[in-house]
């Protein structure tokens, strides 16, 4: 499955807000886990549908509800009416190829945002899609597959001396966002060492290898690139709307959130400049050290062109050369070849050419 942009497949030519997924379904089943609490109560609970999920929510105590698995349609349409959600959406929520964005009505709150982890087999970030729908005391989270990403966030939930403002849904949305970009910077220092160490490796000795590593290093980059930019228009827009979910002692986290995302932002460009420069500079290496080899071998011909010269001379089958006769020709023969090949070295040292 291509990362950049998946497939449309069955997409194609349905109307407008059909629940098709459009991705790789990672799993048979969904699975649909709340925890609902307040200050001093927690309840975790693994349901069987969205109404029984839904069913738990109330105005006294906070209600997170995970949902594993975004493939099954008639569990998003499910969610979809309950909550009075547009099939538009809906239909944004099952396409795990879509952009990050923010959307909002008079009182929800919608993001999608991506989830990223690195593969150690294939050496490669993989991304997974976050939809997060924010309500009065209700936080719904969707995401393709199980994962650990969120596990800090609901440590801290069962930690009741924590809960203070983990209680409120915007917070708990922006708790959870900001694990996933605290997992963006993790991921790009992780880069900008290996990029880092790079630098040895191509002015030592650089072989194929090498630009393999830096060409793998520019495409993770240009991946975390589309997936940061768009982040930066969703935190912004958290950060001035004025939707009533938002509380405004939560916009001064929201706002170091976006400082985060920028950061992350300029700190890709950065490197993704730097691994450019790595690339031209070992283009550069091979190209002086393809050089140095072809000028040896021009200064080893020019040297022998001369001398080969001479042997033709005399190596032809005459009678009457003249120095056909002498008792030490062969000697005077090499005295001549050492002279010439000397002379030549002495030249090409004063044109620092070697």
């Amino acid at each position: 499955m291509a990362r950049f942009i998946k497939r449309r497949g069955s997409v194609k030519g349905a109307r407008p807000g059909s629940l098709i997924l459009i991705g790789e379904q990672h799993s048979e089943q969904v699975e649909i886990n709340v925890m609902q609490y307040d200050q001093n109560t927690l309840t975790e609970k693994k349901v069987e549908s969205i109404d029984a999920a839904l069913s738990m929510a109330g105005e006294e105590k906070l209600t997170w509800i995970n949902i594993y698995g975004v493939h099954d349609p008639e569990v998003i349409a499910a969610l979809g009416k309950q909550l009075d959600i547009d099939n538009l959406l809906l239909e944004d929520m099952m396409n795990t190829g879509h952009r990050p964005v923010f959307n909002h009505d008079e009182d929800q709150l919608y993001i999608i945002a991506k989830l990223l982890s690195f593969n150690q087999e294939s050496r490669r970030i993989e991304a997974d899609q976050l939809s997060l729908i924010v309500a009065d005391h209700l936080l719904i989270s969707l995401q393709e597959k199980p994962g650990n990403h969120f596990d800090m966030v609901r440590e801290r939930i069962r930690k009741s001396r924590d809960r203070q403002r983990i209680i409120h849904p915007d917070y708990l949305a922006y708790a959870l966002l900001d694990c996933m970009v605290d997992t963006y910077m993790d991921l790009l220092a992780d880069i900008g060492s290996s990029i880092d160490a790079l630098e040895g490796r191509i002015f030592g000795n650089p072989d194929r290898e090498t630009s393999r590593e830096i060409y793998r290093h520019r495409t993770e980059l240009n991946f975390l690139r589309q997936i940061v930019l768009p982040m930066k228009e969703v935190t912004f827009g958290l950060l001035k709307s004025a939707s009533p979910v938002i509380r405004q002692e939560t916009k001064s986290f929201i706002e170091d959130l976006h400082d985060h995302v920028v950061i992350t932002h300029e700190s890709i460009e950065v490197y993704y400049s730097l691994v450019a420069d790595q690339l031209d500079i070992y283009h550069s290496l091979i190209s002086n050290r393809a050089n140095e080899i072809m000028k040896v071998l021009t200064i080893f011909a020019a040297i022998f062109i001369p001398l080969t010269f001479i042997a033709g001379i005399y190596g032809m089958n005459f009678e009457n050369i003249p120095e056909l006769q002498w008792a030490n020709g062969y000697l005077y023969f090499w005295l001549l070849i050492m002279a010439v090949g000397i002379l030549l070295l002495i030249f090409f040292r004063r044109k620092k050419w070697m």
